[in-house]
């Protein structure tokens, strides 16, 4: 059967490779190149393999186009993903520059906020003062009018009397006149009492003479009582014109207090308004990053920032204690308080803010590697990782994402080149794997200061910087902070 079969291949082989020869020509002589079978089936297998090698050659190289191609892809992803972040990043710098813009308003109104109200202290104090002398002017007026009052009670008692005196003696003078008419009309009859009569009547002449002497004595006190009489009632009547127009100034200046009153409780009511928005966000911010924002507030001690009130130090002004104390009772007094309780509060947020570090170290990377449990790039095992990595391109400037001191610089095991800054409030932030370090320690950085460049040092697979956030000794989670700086820096 093995013989048969190799009798059989033998003559295919004898078919498909018969012996053959080349002719070959050059200068009139011609040579012959015999190929034998042999030679055939090498050059045969040589073919084949050739075409094997071509085909597998175009295979890889369309595959290696494939993934090239893919390559590309995810390259120009890459730089869809960098504009847009570098959109994110204008964005925020643009939402950045409208926060400082609108503190640096804010603190424009509380200036002018402030003035107005010490103005309005020292316009109030300047009422006070004229209402004090307005009221003592009306006291005054209330005491002579009343002084007045009792002297014309006087003169009006004394005028009584001397009307009731002179009614007196006109009835004495009638009753003589009529007993001297009795007289004359009797003299006739009488002459024999005429002598007797004549000297009682020479005294009773004498006494009607003295009694109209007092008469006119009388008279003449009557006139100068209606006279006075006259001079006070203009006197008083001059007091009571003096005291409605005291009141009506006073009246005025009521109404002008109240006025201003009005006027100062809508602009603390705008104020507050304003006061307690920004409050919001900015504890929206803080609430963001996972902190306990009532800690941090007994960090900064907000509660000492603002303090004030009136000093009561002269006489005049323990005098008016009440007028004071009224004014202190009022509820403008009582929202100025809070006002000052609530800017307090904004002052110490906007304190604590500037101490967050809410900004990225740099501006342009990709999240390499985020915060927490990963699998580590060395050892392929699950391990902890305290930061997240942001990847980019060597020597790139790496910045302080808030102002505080340079308490560590220089090599740290796995870190590589590591700067760490103290923000205070017990906050601080780690840049490790850095290529070159620009600050010193003990130094005083400010928001986005250069600090270092990018590089891969230590317990690197490539160009990043690793970034900490630590709080109280404990590394939080740098997203949450990058997440809070957007939601300030939003455009």
């Amino acid at each position: 059967m093995s013989e048969g079969l190799t009798i059989v291949g033998k003559r295919l082989l004898d078919r498909c490779y018969p012996e053959r020869q080349i002719i070959l020509r050059s200068r009139g002589n011609i040579s012959f190149v015999t190929l034998g079978q042999r030679s055939q089936i090498s050059l045969s297998l040589a073919c084949l393999m050739l075409a094997g090698w071509l085909t597998y050659a175009s295979a890889g190289l369309y595959r290696h186009e494939g993934i090239l191609a893919d390559k590309d892809d995810h390259i120009a992803h890459m730089v869809g993903a960098q504009e847009l972040l570098n959109a994110d990043l204008r964005a925020v710098e643009n939402r950045y520059r409208k926060i400082t813009v609108n503190l640096e308003y804010n603190q424009k109104i509380l200036g002018d906020v402030l003035r107005q109200r010490a103005n309005l202290d020292r316009v109030r104090t300047e009422l006070l003062r004229e209402l004090r002398q307005t009221r003592d002017q009306r006291d005054l007026a209330l005491n002579q009018s009343a002084k007045l009052q009792t002297q014309l009670a006087a003169l009006e008692n004394n005028l009584r009397r001397s009307v009731d005196q002179s009614n007196d003696l006109q009835s004495n003078l009638s009753q003589i006149t009529n007993q001297l008419s009795t007289t004359e009309m009797r003299r006739v009859q009488m002459q024999q009492e005429r002598k007797a009569l004549a000297n009682n009547l020479g005294m009773m002449k004498n006494n009607v003479l003295g009694l109209e002497r007092a008469q006119h004595h009388l008279q003449s006190n009557l006139n100068n009582s209606e006279t006075m009489v006259a001079r006070l009632t203009d006197q008083r009547d001059r007091a009571f014109s003096a005291n409605q127009t005291l009141n009506d100034r006073i009246a005025n200046l009521e109404s002008r207090l109240k006025t201003l009153q009005t006027a100062q409780s809508d602009l603390v009511r705008n104020i507050h308004y304003r006061t307690d928005a920004n409050i919001l966000e900015l504890e929206t911010v803080v609430q963001l990053t996972g902190l306990n924002l009532e800690k941090l507030l007994d960090r900064v001690d907000y509660k000492q920032i603002g303090v004030g009130g009136p000093l009561l130090a002269s006489e005049d002004e323990k005098v008016h204690a009440g007028e004071w104390t009224l004014l202190q009772s009022s509820p403008l007094h009582a929202s100025l308080g809070q006002l000052e309780i609530r800017l307090s509060r904004w002052t110490a947020l906007n304190a604590v803010l500037e101490r967050l570090p809410i900004a990225p170290p740099v501006d342009n990377f990709s999240v390499s590697s985020r915060f927490g449990k990963r699998r580590d790039p060395f050892t392929r095992k699950m391990a902890y990782h305290a930061g997240i990595d942001l990847a980019g391109v060597k020597r790139t400037s790496i910045y302080a994402t808030s102002p505080g001191v340079v308490t560590y610089v220089g090599w740290k095991g796995p870190y590589g080149r590591l700067v760490e800054i103290d923000h205070g409030l017990g906050l601080r932030t780690r840049y490790g794997h850095l290529h070159k370090i620009l600050v010193k320690r003990g130094q005083k950085v400010d928001f986005r200061h250069k600090i270092g460049l990018m590089g891969s040092s230590g317990r690197s697979t490539g160009t990043h910087v690793h970034y900490e956030v630590v709080y109280d000794g404990k590394p939080l989670n740098p997203k949450l902070f990058l997440k809070a700086g957007k939601y300030v820096f939003k455009g």
